[in-house]
């Protein structure tokens, strides 16, 4: 006569828990691991930035190029503009009256 084996119907997985310690540990490797993941991305931005910015420190170190334009002629320029507009704007108030 043919037997059938005994076939596993549903099988239950036993894991082990974790003891306090070890939840410990694991939570502390996380800790450890995301402060490292933060010095290495903080080193790559830095050196990304001392390509990028100027503004700093090292400002003196600049090599200042000529400019063609005075800011403070072209401010002045800008005042007496108004002064003229002022003025053309006080003689047709004057002129209506």
């Amino acid at each position: 006569m043919y037997q059938e084996e005994p076939k596993i119907k549903e099988a239950e997985i036993i894991v082990p828990e974790e003891t306090e310690q070890e939840k410990h540990k694991g939570i502390f490797s996380e800790k450890i691991l995301f402060f490292i993941l933060a010095i290495l991305i903080g080193m790559a931005v830095k050196t990304e930035a001392v390509k990028k910015i100027t503004i700093g420190f090292d400002d003196y170190l600049m090599k200042f190029e000529r400019r063609d334009f005075d800011l403070n002629r072209m401010q002045d320029e800008q005042i007496q503009k108004m002064i003229k507009e002022q003025e053309l704007q006080n003689n047709e108030v004057e002129n209506q009256n």
